[in-house]
């Protein structure tokens, strides 16, 4: 589906008002799509996806290829809209780049996929699911082939649509945790689904380094940050915090009942530990917490278990599924910047320094 001519200066016109409406921006495209040559593809989209869900993937669509969310230099306080041709980007030979024509390009291309997706109603559904159980907005099934550290990363053979289980098991949990007719413990799974959007999607505050970030989409920042990661990546982080709560003592078992006949959760040893401390998480004392929390203090956190490294082909290194635990209060003050092997060697020489202490009296 490819846009007027003029459609290049009015995206670089909305990025420079105060206030980046994507939604606006998608209504005026619009109507240049029911009046110009896509008239029947874009008619196609709606009619199998109905209007709400079509509106709701085309905008994902149009912010992933077109827009891309940039940290405020030097503050490195917020993000601010940015296209992809930024001069920016550009000057900088930055992967992140593409010019508008390439932009143009990889819409039509991927508009072009979404319709033969579009056959299998399977996909119908879960592009109805994410429209329903997005944590992020616009968020669709897309993401990047692999990691490009060098040459270009936003480009028609390196970004494409996700159909596979991993898609379908991440909204599948959310879509079950969060319904109120079929987990009791709904409001509790809000209050997570929180702390996991943004332990698992956006980075921390980086003030230091090369990559500065703070609360970008991690598959946004430079490629050769540390804290990248595929979206892929973090929908495997999602999906594994969430099960590591499942794995809590004392957790629901009507609801971890209902988790295994929808083929959800696979069980492990029960129950959760934190990997510092070992002391036992309990599901119980985690709705006591979400019910009144204490500003500042959470004995319920996310960590990486070994410093983000980023090692390729390491899955231990890096912001992965491997990599990252719930970690308690005292866990997670212990470990500060050590690795978790460093930690337990610390914890366990401690001990034994002390247990000599004893034996001298």
């Amino acid at each position: 589906m490819r846009f007027r001519a003029n459609s290049q200066t009015f995206f670089e016109q909305q990025i420079a008002q105060e206030r980046f409406s994507l939604p606006a921006i998608y209504n005026h495209l619009a109507q240049e799509l029911q009046s110009d040559e896509p008239l029947q593809l874009f008619a196609f989209i709606v009619e199998k996806l109905g209007v709400p869900v079509a509106n709701a993937t085309l905008q994902g669509l149009l912010r992933s290829v077109f827009f891309i969310e940039l940290v405020k230099v030097p503050k490195i306080d917020s993000t601010k809209f940015a296209v992809r041709w930024s001069q920016l980007l550009e000057a900088t030979n930055d992967p992140r780049f593409a010019s508008y024509e390439e932009c143009l390009n990889l819409f039509e291309t991927l508009t072009l996929q979404l319709q033969l997706a579009l056959a299998e109603e399977e996909r119908v559904q879960l592009l109805h699911s994410f429209n329903g159980r997005h944590l992020l907005p616009y968020e669709i099934p897309l993401d990047y082939q692999e990691r490009r550290l060098a040459g270009r990363m936003h480009v028609a053979n390196n970004l494409s649509w996700t159909w596979d289980d991993l898609s379908r098991k991440v909204i599948g949990l959310r879509s079950f945790l969060l319904d109120p007719k079929q987990n009791p413990q709904h409001k509790v799974f809000a209050a997570v689904y929180k702390k996991i959007k943004v332990k698992t999607y956006l980075t921390d505050r980086v003030q230091n380094g090369d990559f500065k970030t703070n609360r970008e989409k991690r598959w946004e920042i430079r490629p050769a940050s540390v804290h990248f990661a595929l979206r892929r990546d973090c929908w495997a982080i999602e999906i594994a915090l969430i099960r590591q709560i499942c794995h809590f003592d004392g957790f629901p078992t009507e609801v971890a009942k209902g988790l295994e006949q929808a083929r959800l959760i696979e069980w492990n040893e029960r129950p959760l530990r934190c990997p510092v401390t070992l002391d036992v998480f309990k599901f119980g004392e985690l709705v006591e917490e979400i019910a009144s929390p204490i500003s500042g203090k959470s004995n319920f956190q996310v960590g990486h278990l070994n410093p983000l490294k980023a090692v390729p082909g390491d899955e231990a290194s890096g912001h992965t599924a491997r990599n990252i635990s719930w970690i308690s209060f005292d866990g997670n003050r212990i470990q500060g910047a050590l690795s978790l092997e460093q930690t337990r060697t610390l914890i366990r020489r401690i001990a034994d320094n002390y247990r000599s202490r004893e034996a001298l009296g």
